[in-house]
């Protein structure tokens, strides 16, 4: 089963395993001081909505206009596959049909220090269909569920954590594959760079600019529900990391940060959970505010 998403965000500027990679194959990553240089890590990002960003912030896209100050990114369509395994696990398979590439730009917290560094977003229109499609696996009790939720202007977003050691993480997350390869705008982009920092092209066939699960990494699935003055309009998944720390050597010192998972040279993405932690937390975060109209 299918669903066209919203919007998705993977952000690959938080993983400082990236970022040491393309520092060895000679990229200047972010920003080269003395040449002025700069080799940001893309965000790869996707609105089924037009998008408006500073012109600056954008990297590679195929239809946007520029006036610039301002970038108007079109539409684009990205997809999201679910699967359902025999031994009960849920794979859920992002796919990206239409996207752009931006450049992160300046935050207040560095990405490499954030919890989540994936984002999908689907109209709350699927909530039913995929009730029906993991429904064998919903629980009444739902133990071991609690939820958090903040909001303004009558907007707020609910989301679901399994026990309370895995506060900020959301449900367990099995499995994990996601990654720069076999992404057009992302090979156009990095040959482009590769010839600005003088790095040889033939060396971005042995980069590898894909993540996957370690068993040491400690991450969790946050399932959420949006709801726009009482009314629910958006189901958010984010996938966050927060074990292992790690170092990297950055080209201005030493870099520590949330490790991201295993370089791989990966081109599928995907993620794993149990389809019963799923299923009970979205019941969970449905329910929230009593309602059954849904």
């Amino acid at each position: 089963m299918e669903f066209e998403l919203l919007r998705m965000n993977m952000f690959f500027p938080a993983s400082l395993e990236i970022q040491e990679e393309l520092l060895k194959a000679g990229f200047k990553v972010p920003y080269d001081k003395e040449s002025g240089r700069r080799t940001p890590v893309p965000v790869v990002a996707a609105s089924k909505k037009p998008r408006r960003i500073r012109a600056g912030r954008l990297l590679m896209a195929r239809k946007y206009e520029n006036d610039g100050k301002f970038t108007e990114i079109s539409k684009e369509k990205t997809l999201l596959e679910f699967r359902i395994t025999e031994k009960g696990f849920l794979i859920m398979k992002p796919k990206p049909v239409e996207y752009h590439l931006e450049d992160m730009g300046f935050v207040s917290v560095p990405p490499r220090l954030w919890g989540t560094w994936a984002s999908f977003s689907l109209p709350f229109s699927a909530y039913e269909e995929i009730m029906k499609l993991l429904g064998e696996f919903r629980d009444s009790e739902r133990n071991g569920l609690y939820t958090a939720s903040r909001g303004s202007g009558g907007r707020i977003k609910v989301y679901a954590y399994k026990g309370r050691n895995r506060k900020d993480l959301g449900i367990p997350v099995f499995g994990y594959a996601l990654g720069l390869h076999d992404l057009t705008l992302a090979e156009e982009y990095l040959r482009r760079k590769a010839e600005e920092n003088g790095v040889p092209e033939d060396r971005l066939r042995y980069l590898k600019l894909g993540l996957s699960k370690r068993k040491e990494t400690k991450a969790g699935l946050k399932v959420g529900i949006v709801w726009e003055k009482g009314t629910p309009t958006e189901i958010t998944l984010k996938l966050s990391t927060i074990e292992p720390k790690i170092k990297i050597q950055g080209l201005y010192g030493e870099l520590i940060g949330k490790s991201r998972g295993e370089l791989s040279r990966t081109s599928e993405w995907y993620i794993v959970v149990h389809a019963s932690d799923f299923v009970n937390a979205l019941t969970t975060v449905g329910e929230t505010f009593g309602s059954k109209s849904y």
